[in-house]
């Protein structure tokens, strides 16, 4: 069952992902999809509080490609805005990530 949730502020997002985080387990897979400044970094936020990593660390890995934060269980925080064809990902290793703890 799909469910809708709209957030009207930052706040709020954290608190959704929050909530959410506290059904997560290892392995699972969650894609953020919106424009640049639609709130996705924000929920990862949340999710970051939820599973006891530093919040504080959260920060888009637009230049990057990736963040790790350690909490109860690691989060990688992928961006690929900065893809252009989907060969590119290959190169990223995103597989090894995948099936990790």
């Amino acid at each position: 069952m799909l469910r809708k949730i709209i957030s009207k502020n930052a706040q709020e997002t954290i608190q959704v992902a929050f909530d959410l985080s506290q059904k997560l387990k290892a392995g699972d897979i969650l894609l953020l999809e919106g424009d640049l400044g639609a709130g996705k970094t924000t929920f990862v936020k949340g999710l970051a509080k939820g599973l006891k990593a530093k919040i504080k660390d959260v920060v888009s890995p637009t230049f990057v490609l990736m963040n790790i934060y350690n909490g109860k269980i690691p989060i990688y925080h992928f961006d690929l805005y900065r893809l252009e064809k989907p060969q590119e990902l290959a190169s990223l290793n995103i597989d090894e990530y995948l099936g990790a703890d």
